[in-house]
């Protein structure tokens, strides 16, 4: 799902297409890691370093593998390290349902095991991407050592009918309602340039970034665009709204939990109310640490890749306690 008419609304980005450095990619450029099957289409996995746990880097809505380009090498002075590009995106193909939290769970667990990647995995989730790690631990509790959540996503809206709703808060119907795109949804001008916060990364890599930019926009089409994916949110948004609210105890236990985030912890009646989602991040296990980015933006991995690779390296030290 790409270019829809999804408001981002305080700390969330979702929609790519409109990054703007005068670069022109006349090229093809090669995956930075390996093409993996896993059954019939292939993702990207880019790993690197050794030891345990495997950190796993996933990227927010429509990122790349690259984004993590600051923060990854980083990670791979301690331990193996591995980011990847979701289907539909960066050099993975497409599947049957992209940015659904089903789909996406689904190929990160068949992407490791056919890569032969060992786990137990640190789980590290930008933005939208905090959503699809919770739920990669509610599947695969035994596989996942950790969580590390960076400015995961907290007001995530809609715009239906001329109405702007916290997409928990809309019903099924509403989200439906506002397929297929009408007026027709115009995906924007053609990129031409990486502006703020992508030109924090190396010159080569805006240039590949550009490029998938570009590709990204010349295969897109909002007319084609469904539901699916918001409607796979907003049950994932429930089912962990609905885990935090029901136990008595952290619903975690004492699963190694960092929350690195451009604010503190939020007040505890903010952590009870649905008006956000991250504030309750900080209270999913007994065993959590949480760091402040002060004045990053939304891509703190961009903007602050130190505070990132400092909780990734807490988490790695409270995983490997007995």
């Amino acid at each position: 799902m790409r270019f829809l008419s999804v408001v981002s609304i305080l700390t969330f980005a979702f929609v790519v297409a409109c990054h703007s450095q005068q670069i022109q990619p006349a090229q093809n450029y090669p995956p930075p890691g390996k093409l993996i099957d896993i059954g019939g289409r292939k993702l990207q996995l880019n790993c690197s370093g050794k030891g345990s746990p495997t950190v796993i880097l996933v990227a927010g809505g429509g990122a790349y593998s690259i984004d993590w380009a600051l923060v990854q090498p980083k990670v791979a002075q301690t331990t193996r390290v591995c980011s990847y590009d979701q289907a539909g995106l960066g050099w993975s193909d497409s599947g049957p349902a992209d940015e659904t939290v089903e789909q996406t769970i689904a190929d990160l667990h068949a992407l490791l095991h056919a890569a032969g990647e060992k786990g137990p995995y640190l789980l590290v989730g930008a933005s939208i991407a905090g959503i699809y790690i919770q739920a990669y631990q509610h599947a695969f509790p035994e596989e996942v050592a950790g969580l590390v959540f960076t400015n995961s996503s907290n007001h995530v809206g809609l715009e239906v009918k001329g109405k702007v709703g916290l997409l928990w808060n809309l019903t099924e119907e509403e989200i439906r309602s506002d397929f297929p795109p009408s007026p027709p949804f115009d995906k924007g001008p053609k990129p031409t340039r990486e502006e703020d916060p992508f030109d924090r990364l190396p010159p080569d890599l805006q240039k590949v970034r550009l490029w998938l930019d570009i590709r990204q926009w010349e295969e897109s089409d909002p007319a084609k665009a469904g539901p699916e994916s918001l409607l796979s949110w907003r049950k994932e948004f429930l089912r962990e709204f609905a885990q935090s609210e029901a136990a008595k105890e952290p619903p975690l236990g004492t699963l190694p939990v960092v929350v690195v985030a451009s604010d503190p912890i939020a007040p505890d009646s903010e952590r009870k109310s649905r008006e956000g989602a991250a504030a309750r991040l900080d209270f999913l296990s007994s065993n959590s640490t949480h760091i402040t980015a002060t004045g990053s933006g939304h891509e703190i991995h961009l903007n602050q890749p130190d505070r990132v690779a400092q909780g990734i390296t807490q988490a790695m030290s409270m995983a490997r306690k007995p």
